[in-house]
């Protein structure tokens, strides 16, 4: 009876040995991930950084998580994702953490865009933090009133962060003290001095023809003598000619001034 007992005893033990052993039996994960450097858990322990790729893991982990590490990423939140694998098998898993753009300029309060195959999407105000679960195909438009427009081209690294200084927009500059007081240069101004030439001498031509033939004309009246008529017409016409001659400069020198 005893060595009953025994037999069943035995297989009993045989039994729970062999589901404990079954029960601690890994499952090997093959981990890909956009973030080499973080840190692999299966729930609270650590099993080392995701460069390595492969890891056995207690099939009881209930969740894995990839947690970032170095102070430029501390803004970056874990991924976690569920852990449902049995004992002894090989899971193939990615875990892969959104890009993150962190755009700052000085001064802030710029308008920031992103150019995409719809057109121009807005992103926000500076400082602004965009997250994407891609790197983007367009680059980021940064635009403020009174300042020259930058344009970045997107990173490929997890952690993205810009600080740009914006350029003011540049007013042409002022002409120097030794070009202001300079009047501009007159073109053809041999034409100007031509027509004033012509006008002052035509005029005093005509005033001295017109003299002449007032004097001729007041000996006229007291003698009258027949012969200083024509005398007198000949010098009232060459000072009407004189006169539409002065007339004409002065009409070249208007136009002139007009067209300017």
């Amino acid at each position: 009876m005893w060595l009953l007992r025994s037999f069943w005893a035995l297989v009993v033990v045989m039994g729970l040995g062999a589901g404990l052993c079954q029960a601690q039996e890994p499952v090997l994960v093959l981990l890909d991930t956009n973030l080499p450097g973080a840190i692999v858990y299966a729930d609270s322990m650590r099993l080392g950084p995701a460069s390595q790729g492969t890891f056995l893991v207690p099939a009881q982990t209930r969740q894995l998580r990839l947690v970032p590490q170095g102070g430029s990423t501390w803004t970056i939140a874990p991924v976690t994702a569920p852990f449902t694998a049995s004992a002894g098998d090989t899971l193939e898993l990615r875990l892969a953490f959104p890009y993150h753009y962190q755009i700052e300029t000085i001064p802030y309060g710029a308008s920031v865009f992103l150019v995409t195959p719809e057109g121009r999407a807005t992103i926000g105000e500076t400082p602004v933090l965009y997250k994407l679960p891609h790197v983007p195909e367009g680059p980021f438009i940064i635009e403020r009133q009174g300042y020259m427009p930058e344009q970045l081209a997107p990173g490929q690294e997890v952690w993205n962060r810009y600080v740009l200084t914006l350029d003011p927009v540049r007013v042409e500059e002022v002409r120097s003290a030794e070009l202001a007081w300079r009047p501009p240069r007159r073109r053809h101004l041999w034409i100007d001095y031509t027509a004033a030439v012509l006008a002052v001498t035509a005029g005093a031509v005509s005033i001295h023809y017109k003299f002449k033939a007032d004097r001729l004309n007041d000996q006229y009246l007291h003698t009258g003598d027949p012969e200083l008529r024509p005398r007198i017409n000949e010098l009232d016409t060459r000072a009407a000619v004189s006169l539409g001659v002065m007339q004409v400069g002065v009409g070249v020198l208007a136009l002139r001034f007009i067209l300017r």
